[in-house]
């Protein structure tokens, strides 16, 4: 068992003070660190039509790996972080400048962005003392609850609520359209908080809503999308600390799609005794045949500290992309736990169901770390996935009490374990559980049949970088030779692969900015990566061709916000973005014309003479 203890910066590990780590195996340079890559600066911002006193989240999309970013928005301020937030308090336009930087090379980023002036709407001000649910609604004259928001709003209508705390949650009667949404928000950067409620967020059979910037605290249920409630914005919330705990404190359910979840914090939901309970969020049932959630896009999201898990996965076609999870130690569980009184944690992430409404989910971006014990077996994985046909890649997996990802039967489960793609991802110190050390778990990437008939077999993974493990792959009654691998860097093996910041010291699992598991310029994973798969059409050029398998690949599955993948063939600089897959016949059709040669291979696209190995591709 490992337990944590910070102190002045110093992180404590069963007791015994690590004071330093050795990186072991050679280094060989590939690239010289005097010749740092072309920096081109370049930046995204949402949303796309901001209005006055709304967040609007800038994104870096620069290449060539900065190191500094200095931002100009327009208005007098200024920031340096690499993908900062701003509101701006006026609506007019702005002239919006990223700078770039690295050691002695720089470059430049200009954008205007228009502002436009808040919505006319309704007003909640709980603490005015004129306020009262009987009023107009106006500034001056305000509605006191949330419920009379709920009762009165209709497509088109905003509501702006002020400072204050609340105790009825949101719930419309009615829902927006596609064209006019109903819109919950927070006045300016007022400090809104729902406390002390059955929910936050109930969205029941409601599409077509957005509620932005409001506090959710010691709640029954945090956030409930169910019953075809569609096309629902959910924005820079915090939820935090279940109250009367029942399983999800988070649902997207029964039939619920196109859901957008991002900037949102979501944490403590569960609690431990002689089993573990509760989870953050859940997408779908688990134990459904029928229930067809799915195409709902989670990014952009902190999420942590989870009973039984984080996250559940149980629709398809889901996407869940640049998000942190962690779930170290932080509950404490009662005497009758395997271990007895003492802080419990758990696995992060769970990809499961039937086969029938379940699996083909995007996983892309994401952080995974500080899995650690629960109160009721030894040892819990980073990310357990027990679908088939989904899409794994640039993800970083570490600190992991057991496997960083993992796949595993028992004869409870109700689907095989085929077909996923696993590719540049990095695995960094994952199965470092001490009470059972030699476990199968106790690696990167871990395989377990345990009782019942189905199977794990043909799932790929390539150009993954695993490193500081005892073993990359453990089996229990699975044989890597049903898997495909190609193209992985195992530095334990092949050496160090040059990660910019990363330490066996476990550390603060609150900051998400360590371990950086970029690559740095000298290391050997650079082009050391390989095709994903090939085109099998005859020698040709167009925009349509088959290759050997497609499940590679998404073509952005009518999610709104997520493009298909842009693809390179292999040796050529030739790139395009895919605009549909068709998985059935193996068929990607793309934007541009290419030209190929029969057997040629593709992959995502990347910088340098092949794809690298690991989550980050470096000078991007």
């Amino acid at each position: 068992m490992i337990t944590y203890r910070y102190q002045q910066g110093i992180c404590w590990i069963s007791g015994i003070f690590l004071c330093a780590v050795l990186l072991f195996g050679a280094c060989q340079l590939k690239r010289p660190p005097d010749q740092p890559p072309t920096l081109t600066a370049s930046f995204t911002y949402s949303p796309g039509s901001p209005v006055a006193d709304q967040p609007v989240q800038f994104t870096d999309t620069s290449t060539g790996s900065p190191s500094s970013w200095q931002w100009a928005f327009g208005d007098g301020s200024t920031g340096i972080t690499q993908n900062p937030v701003h509101t701006y308090a006026a609506a007019e336009s702005y002239g919006v400048t990223l700078a770039i930087s690295a050691g002695s090379n720089s470059n430049r980023a200009n954008r205007t962005i228009t502002v436009s002036p808040e919505v006319a709407g309704y007003y909640i001000d709980a603490n005015n003392p004129s306020a009262n649910d009987s009023n107009a609604g106006t500034e001056a004259l305000p509605w006191k609850t949330i419920t009379k928001a709920n009762q009165a709003l209709a497509a088109g209508d905003t509501v702006y609520i002020k400072a204050g705390t609340y105790t009825n949650y949101i719930a419309p009667r009615n829902s927006g359209t596609a064209s006019n949404r109903i819109t919950y928000r927070a006045y300016g950067s007022d400090i809104v908080t729902v406390q002390n409620a059955s929910y936050g967020i109930l969205l029941d059979g409601k599409s077509y809503i957005t509620v932005q910037g409001i506090n959710f605290y010691n709640l029954d249920q945090f956030m409930y999308l169910a019953n075809s409630a569609n096309y629902n914005i959910i924005a820079f919330c915090n939820f935090d600390q279940g109250r009367n705990v029942g399983w999800s404190g988070s649902e997207i359910i029964r039939n619920s799609s196109y859901n957008w979840v991002h900037h949102c914090q979501f944490s403590k939901y569960g609690y431990y005794f002689s089993d573990d309970i509760g989870s953050i969020l859940d997408i779908g049932n688990e134990e459904s045949r029928t229930d067809l959630t799915g195409h709902n896009l989670i990014e952009n999201n902190s999420m942590f500290h989870g009973g039984h898990h984080v996250l559940g996965v149980y629709g398809m076609y889901n996407v869940i992309r640049n998000n942190y999870f962690h779930n170290e130690p932080w509950s404490m569980g009662t005497a009758d736990a395997d271990r007895g009184a003492i802080l419990y944690g758990d696995r992060n992430v769970c990809f499961s169901g039937y086969a029938d409404n379940s699996g083909r989910n995007l996983f892309e971006g994401n952080q995974v770390g500080y899995s650690s014990d629960p109160p009721d077996n030894i040892g819990a994985t980073g990310m357990l996935l027990i679908t088939s046909y989904n899409i794994i890649r640039f993800n970083s997996f570490y600190h992991n009490d057991r496997a960083g990802l993992a796949m595993g039967l028992t004869s409870s489960y109700v689907s095989d374990i085929v077909y996923n793609r696993v590719y540049n991802n990095s695995f960094f110190h994952n199965g470092i559980n001490t009470q059972d050390p030699l476990d199968h778990m106790n690696s990167d990437i871990g395989f377990g049949i345990y009782s019942g008939t189905y199977i794990i077999k043909y799932n790929a993974f390539k150009n993954n970088l695993l490193y500081r493990h005892r073993v990359p792959y453990g089996t229990y009654y699975v044989s890597l030779a049903d898997q495909i691998f190609a193209g992985n860097w195992d530095g334990d093996a092949q050496g160090n692969p040059g990660f910019v910041s990363a330490s066996d010291v476990l550390g603060d699992p609150m900051d998400s900015s360590l371990p950086n598991l970029h690559l740095i310029s000298s290391s050997p994973c650079i082009d050391a990566g390989t095709y994903l798969t090939t085109i099998t059409s005859s020698s040709g050029s167009g925009t349509t061709f088959v290759v050997a398998d497609a499940g590679y690949f998404m073509d952005g599955w009518g999610i709104t916000g997520v493009d298909g993948d842009e693809i390179q063939i292999v040796g050529t600089s030739q790139k395009a973005r895919i605009t549909k897959v068709d998985y059935g016949t193996n068929t990607i059709t793309v934007n541009a014309a290419l030209t190929w040669t029969q057997n040629q291979g593709i992959a995502l696209s990347y910088v340098g003479a092949a794809p690298d190995a690991g989550a980050y591709e470096y000078g991007r």
